[in-house]
């Protein structure tokens, strides 16, 4: 962990430097020694940084703070506001996820999806925003090592997506599901859920797409080649054919050169390694720069067999 890092974390979550001392044991002067490279990073100055980090309300405009706070004592009482505030801390936390890494974010959006939850209990409207709370929660989970915790929440997703009558939170709670049991290995899961996600009918055409490349991936685990062939080949079509098309907030990594990558992933799994590599460099090149150095782009480089430049 550099300075620099830490100063560039810092800058993200829209945190100034005498807030960030205002909350650690440190001074603005010393922070900004440490920022700069003039004095060591330790190991009290990394925690301090990782807890105020984790607090997904501080720095952040648009959120009022004390209505949040009577959202979690009292969801009852909580209205339209209160839903946009765990809307906004949401999207704020994806974003920063993109930086940090999964581990960091994890915690605080557990807590999250309790609170959604908590107020959809009370407000029918509030089912959709606790499904898409739930869902990226989901990922995280399977992100940070606990796969069957992911696969229950997930399920929790698609539960609350049916409650709301929302067909863009239940195709993806599907579609999230799909990709946590095919890394477990239960493809026969995988396919039953990739399957339900695309025939959601009235979803966002770009949740559409990548289920269509998961389909030919699992066809090519299950050595089913020239099937696979053909489903990706569909699946190109389909992120032709969306190309241009608005994404949505729920799901804006889902730009063209993430289909590329997704792309080079099936090829891999078909054996198919230099056209793999190929596609998966090109598809990488393309991405928006923030995109770069996620966890989960590196994860479809490695799982494409190629290589990034540090």
């Amino acid at each position: 962990m550099t300075g620099g890092l830490l100063r560039e974390l810092r800058t993200v979550a829209g945190i100034g430097l005498r807030a960030m001392a205002a909350r650690t044991a440190f001074t603005p002067g010393y922070l900004s020694l440490v920022e700069t490279g003039c004095k060591p990073v330790t190991a009290a100055v990394v925690e301090a940084y990782r807890s105020v980090l984790a607090d997904p309300v501080l720095g952040l405009e648009g959120v009022d703070v004390e209505r949040l706070q009577a959202t979690v004592r009292d969801p009852a009482g909580a209205g339209a506001g209160s839903l946009d505030d765990i809307a906004v801390i949401l999207d704020r936390t994806r974003h920063l996820e993109d930086v940090v890494g999964p581990a960091l974010v994890v915690q605080l959006v557990r807590g999250m999806d309790g609170a959604a939850r908590a107020v959809a209990g009370h407000h029918g409207a509030g089912a959709s925003l606790a499904s898409e709370v739930a869902r990226y929660r989901g990922w995280l989970e399977h992100a940070t090592d606990r796969p069957h915790l992911a696969d229950r929440v997930l399920g929790d997703a698609a539960r609350l997506a049916e409650q709301a009558g929302n067909r863009d939170q239940l195709a993806h709670a599907h579609s999230f599901r799909a990709y946590t049991a095919r890394h477990r290995g239960d493809f026969r899961l995988a396919v039953d859920l990739t399957e339900a996600a695309i025939a959601v009918t009235g979803a966002h055409p770009i949740l559409g797409v990548y289920d269509r490349y998961q389909r030919a991936e699992l066809l090519a685990l299950q050595g089913e080649h020239q099937a696979a062939a053909r489903a990706l080949h569909r699946a190109d079509r389909a992120a032709d054919a969306a190309d241009g098309i608005a994404l949505p907030s729920f799901g804006y990594w889902y730009t063209r050169p993430f289909f590329a990558l997704q792309g080079a992933v099936v090829l891999a799994a078909m054996g198919r390694g230099a056209d793999a590599v190929r596609t998966a460099e090109q598809g990488y090149a393309g991405l928006p720069e923030g995109h770069r150095g996620t966890s989960w782009s590196l994860d479809m480089m490695r799982q494409a067999g190629a290589e990034t430049s540090p």
